[in-house]
């Protein structure tokens, strides 16, 4: 019986203030479906809470109520709003990491075609294959100081290119299609 109470005083508060409060939320948020979840979160903490309500207090409680899960409401978008800022900021550092280290690979291929085949051979395998010049040496059938010179010819060389080509994308042989991601 007493639950027939409760739901029916609950019934005459909602048919009483829903109206207006989802206008006082909508002119807080300005936003039609935000308003209704909010107005809809208050009468289920009312339904919660019903037992407890005393009837004179209900217009002021709701009142408070919506104008707090207002502030909520922009409190959480203001959240995702800084996740967002934060998350463009990292994929656009990302995609300029990424371009700069695409142009720097494209220079250093296009270096590294300019070098003699043998001379390219011997920096590659001592840089990138990371072999000691005694291992490159031993493969090759030549001595470590020929590996050596050869590193030594090649690192001058693309030093000699690279102050050349600094300043890319406007250096020789660089062109857009190359450099399309």
């Amino acid at each position: 019986q007493k639950k027939l109470l409760y739901e029916n005083a609950f019934n005459q508060i909602f048919t009483q203030h829903y109206t207006r409060l989802y206008l006082y939320a909508y002119h807080l948020t300005n936003d039609a479906e935000a308003s209704r979840d909010i107005v809809s979160d208050v009468f289920a903490k009312l339904w919660e809470d019903i037992k407890h309500i005393k009837q004179e207090n209900v217009s002021g409680y709701l009142t408070t109520t919506v104008r707090n899960r207002c502030i909520d409401h922009f409190r959480h978008q203001q959240v995702e709003i800084q996740y967002t800022k934060e998350y463009f900021a990292e994929v656009d550092t990302f995609y300029t990491d990424y371009t700069e280290a695409m142009r720097q690979d494209i220079l250093i291929s296009k270096m590294l075609d300019k070098l003699p085949a043998m001379t390219r051979h011997i920096l590659e395998e001592c840089y990138l294959a990371r072999k000691t010049y005694q291992q490159v040496a031993d493969e090759m059938n030549i001595s470590p100081n020929t590996v050596k010179k050869h590193i030594s010819k090649s690192l001058k060389m693309l030093k000699e290119l690279f102050g050349s080509e600094k300043d890319l994308p406007n250096g020789p042989d660089f062109t857009t299609e190359t450099y399309i991601i």
